[in-house]
């Protein structure tokens, strides 16, 4: 997975009228809720979504590109939810992420998008795991404009005056550490609970030690 603006959805695909548009993407999520990426089917989509194939094409430039797509929708409700969790911790981002992550857990084991997500982190590992370097596919997330809004907004809900940050970089860099330990952790849920190792207070406990050593540091400071 990456963050670029490289691929989307074509003008086509937003020129429809919105019921088709949701119709397509709910086809979608139940494919990819059944299969990770490098096992879906286009002629799956396109059945459940009562479209020609040739369609596909007109709207997106590949199944990947779809993905990327469905996967910003979820993301932008992640981001906002997120927002408003900081936004009630006073512009604590850590203290925000870590009571965010029991909510998230329960959407994860629960919610609507379960089976997608177990596909979608499962499928990350295995494509981290082959020796060729991937398994199939990959993807680049769509950045929407209400994805890059959310971002902004999360940027002016921080409060940074809290931390040691010397300019937008920097913030970008801090975000991008505290979500790849989000994920990571619900990854590591999703890869070892098939063997019973991983229970989902482990999810938990695991973002908050290493959030910990991302706000406090690792090593021991010997007392003055």
């Amino acid at each position: 997975m990456s963050f670029t603006e490289d691929t989307m959805p074509k003008s086509t695909f937003f020129n429809l009228k919105k019921e088709k548009r949701a119709r397509i993407i709910e086809a979608a999520g139940q494919e990819f809720s059944q299969q990770p990426l490098y096992n879906a089917s286009i002629n799956n989509i396109i059945k459940t979504a009562k479209i020609p194939r040739g369609s596909f094409y007109q709207y997106f430039e590949d199944l990947p590109d779809l993905y990327g797509y469905y996967f910003s929708l979820i993301l932008e409700n992640i981001q906002e939810d997120l927002i408003d969790s900081v936004y009630k911790d006073g512009g604590d981002i850590f203290k925000a992420v870590q009571e965010y992550a029991s909510i998230y857990l329960e959407d994860i084991l629960a919610g609507p998008h379960h089976n997608f997500y177990k596909n979608f982190f499962l499928g990350a590992n295995i494509a981290i795991q082959s020796k060729k370097g991937g398994h199939g596919p990959g993807f680049d997330v769509y950045h929407s404009e209400r994805l890059n809004q959310l971002r902004v907004r999360l940027k002016e809900v921080v409060n940074w005056e809290q931390l040691k940050v010397e300019n937008e970089d920097d913030q970008n860099a801090l975000q991008q550490l505290i979500m790849m330990i989000f994920f990571h952790s619900f990854a590591n849920y999703f890869v070892h609970a098939i063997d019973s190792q991983k229970h989902p207070e482990d999810v938990l406990k695991e973002i908050k030690r290493n959030l910990s050593w991302l706000e406090f540091g690792v090593r021991r400071m010997e007392e003055q």
